[in-house]
């Protein structure tokens, strides 16, 4: 089993385990493989994707370099997943746990903790109305409604599986952080490679501000589609933890 921090930013907190960091820039770290977001090209741009530019990288890599039976954990400079309990609930992000960085250090899982599960680790799976009522709370609609004709165009989804995807009403946040194994983080990687790639082709508006990452949130909530169909397939078994937020406060403040 191996460690992966995804992210564009050293660890927030201390970690005494050996990982593997891949960011997009030199952070000056002895174990950092760099991924510039304009690695795979404008279509793939760092400032559209966010961290799955990053993500598609570390794919790449493990597709040369891994079994595809091998395990791996994936984590973020102030986020992961814990199989340890947890009580210190955010006030605007109730589904996660805010602490400070020498708090949250006791939580971060060690290699044994997580060989005790023998199975998948997923953060904690909310329900909402829908997921495309919470997207549109907080994002522009109209992408998503794009998104969702991108998949019914792109060969790769059936209607009934567009069908799914639009009617979900379960959200895994952050769905790349936790236990995997190789092999269906690389096949999902590839579709959701597949799937931006013609969405951006075909749909694709440039977006400003917060929004300009229009990319990481419509794949982040495939991602996590995809995820939530190997559960209900019984693909794979699955242990559910809890997200931990490095934060100065209950009140977690939006990432840039």
């Amino acid at each position: 089993m191996k460690f992966y921090c995804v992210s564009h930013k050293p660890p927030a907190f201390e970690i005494e385990i050996d990982y593997t960091h891949f960011c997009s820039k030199d952070l000056g770290l002895n174990n950092q493989v760099i991924i510039p977001d304009d690695f795979y090209g404008e279509s793939f741009h760092g400032d559209i994707l966010s961290e799955y530019t990053q993500l598609f990288g570390l794919a790449d890599f493990l597709s040369r370099n891994e079994n595809p039976q091998e395990k791996i954990y994936i984590f973020q400079y102030r986020k992961f997943i814990t199989t340890k309990p947890a009580n210190q609930v955010s006030t605007n992000m109730p589904y996660a746990h805010a602490y400070l960085p020498l708090e949250a250090k006791k939580y971060f899982p060690t290699t044994s903790d997580l060989n005790e599960l023998s199975e998948h680790l997923v953060g904690p799976i909310v329900k909402y109305k829908s997921v495309a009522n919470q997207y549109a709370a907080v994002h522009l609609i109209q992408d998503y409604c794009k998104f969702i004709c991108s998949l019914s165009l792109s060969g790769d989804f059936s209607i009934v599986r567009c069908a799914n995807f639009a009617d979900s009403e379960l959200l895994i946040p952050s769905p790349s952080l936790g236990l995997t194994q190789v092999g269906i983080f690389i096949s999902h990687m590839n579709i959701l490679k597949s799937i931006w790639s013609h969405f951006y082709k075909y749909f694709y508006i440039q977006r400003n501000g917060y929004q300009r990452r229009v990319g990481g949130f419509l794949l982040e909530r495939l991602h996590s589609f995809l995820i939530l169909e190997e559960i209900k397939k019984e693909n794979i078994k699955f242990s559910k933890g809890q997200q931990i937020v490095i934060s100065n406060s209950l009140v977690i403040t939006r990432s840039e």
